[in-house]
């Protein structure tokens, strides 16, 4: 008799549990559509404002390429870096349902 309720628990449990996993997975897929179409809708502007702001820290690395303190090098990886990730999250990615 216990052995068939603790079947009907974990039944219920991993019903539970797929519910909200569906329910995070729904969040997170509106969220990101969200973020998604906003980005594609300023992306003339925000391309153009990233950019020049990439070439301003290219230019800093150059500046500061000797001074031991200054970490200007990786700032301008990390600058690039997310330029190249929103280059590649406009161009490639569709979310689901579009």
């Amino acid at each position: 008799m216990s052995n068939s309720i603790n079947k009907i628990f974990k039944i219920f449990k991993n019903k539970q549990l797929s519910v909200l996993t569906t329910k995070k997975k729904m969040f997170l897929g509106s969220v990101l559509r969200f973020v998604q179409i906003t980005v594609v809708l300023i992306w003339p502007i925000l391309k153009w404002i990233v950019s020049i702001e990439v070439f301003f820290q290219f230019i800093r690395m150059i500046y500061h390429w000797n001074t031991p303190d200054i970490y200007a090098g990786w700032v301008f990886l990390l600058h690039f870096s997310i330029l190249i990730f929103l280059t590649y999250f406009v161009s490639t990615y569709e979310p689901k349902g579009l």
